[in-house]
């Protein structure tokens, strides 16, 4: 009996009390990368980079703001109140689409004035290409995190230098137990290891070719999973490109459900 009741009552304090980590979780798994060094937007979507988008912000008199925000509201085609210009109209400054920030009046939207994309015109807000912000619009969720900052390192390492757990790298995605990437300079040879250890060759490469590699072995042996091999000693007709360090920590941090 006081099994049974002891039972009970941890079946009611896990409802009424979650685990932290699963409140984390309902986050959504986006980040909005704004730089405003380079007026590009990045949207990343569970760890992996997505795309770059070409924006415009804020003038010397009035600059995008930075720092770490958040999507707080959406709307379709938003009526410019300043001007009581409606939405959808073709001359309404907000454009298609309205990701609202919760910092004042700042938000990610699209423009009345496409040419001006890629320039730094605007009073602080973020501005798209009608066709962009429509796209982002709707894969963005409320609560997307947005982080505006000003550098010139790859996206992909500057949402990691930000806290974000990049798991992609040069836009690719990587593999558990990837290690690297092996790319061919000229043509050599691709072998299977045979149960006795002993290797057969079964193809030539194509120069520029390029494999996941798993493992590496000092005498050059580069292992490319299923048991394939390319093998290359003197490592005259390759070049081996190792997958960054923080890579792999963040792979391994999210298969863990750390975020």
């Amino acid at each position: 009996m006081k099994r049974l009741l002891t039972i009970v009552v941890i079946t009611f304090m896990l409802a009424v009390f979650p685990h932290p980590s699963s409140a984390i979780n309902h986050e959504p798994d986006r980040l909005i990368l704004i730089n405003v060094a380079t007026n590009q937007l990045s949207f990343f979507e569970n760890g992996r980079y997505v795309k770059t988008f070409p924006i415009s912000t804020g003038k010397k008199a009035t600059p995008t703001p930075h720092g770490d925000f958040k999507v707080i509201n959406k709307y379709k085609n938003k009526k410019y109140h300043r001007k009581n210009i409606p939405g959808g109209d073709p001359t309404n400054p907000l454009g298609a689409r309205w990701l609202g920030l919760n910092n004042k009046e700042y938000a990610i939207h699209g423009t009345s004035r496409e040419g001006t994309i890629g320039t730094y015109e605007s009073n602080g807000c973020i501005r798209m290409h009608n066709r962009d912000i429509q796209w982002m619009y709707e894969r963005v969720p409320i609560h997307t995190r947005v982080i505006i900052s000003s550098f010139y390192a790859a996206p992909e390492l500057a949402a990691h230098q930000h806290g974000y757990r990049v798991v992609s790298w040069n836009a690719k995605t990587v593999f558990p137990e990837q290690i690297g990437v092996l790319t061919v300079t000229d043509r050599t040879q691709v072998y299977w290891q045979e149960p006795n250890g002993q290797f057969t060759r079964i193809r030539d490469s194509f120069p520029n070719e390029t494999f996941v590699v798993y493992s590496l072995k000092r005498e050059g042996k580069y292992y490319i999973g299923n048991n394939l091999y390319i093998i290359d000693v003197a490592r005259a007709s390759v070049k081996y490109t190792e997958i960054p360090r923080y890579i792999i920590v963040n792979q391994y941090k999210r298969i863990k459900g750390v975020r």
